[in-house]
């Protein structure tokens, strides 16, 4: 139950900075969004790694993970094109 305070109290802390850099311009935007994305990535892959190997064949587990390379391909597209 602390544990889920703590995320509960960062994710305030957050969203606080987020709304606080919103008018410092592209600076604090092109600082903040790799490191969230990169958080997101490191999530996904910790958490769906260990389940997909754990769960499946090796074919399966091979294009498993192709699909999640293919999403994390999709997003650098978007940011470098948007």
């Amino acid at each position: 139950m602390l544990l889920q305070l703590l995320t509960a109290l960062a994710a305030v802390a957050g969203a606080c900075c987020s709304l606080l850099a919103e008018g410092s311009g592209a600076g604090a935007v092109s600082g903040i969004l790799p490191f969230t994305a990169g958080g997101f990535i490191y999530l996904g892959t910790v958490s769906v790694i260990p389940e997909i190997l754990r769960n499946s064949g090796p074919c399966q587990a091979f294009l498993q993970l192709l699909a999640l390379l293919a999403g994390v391909a999709m997003m650098l597209l978007i940011a470098r094109y948007e």
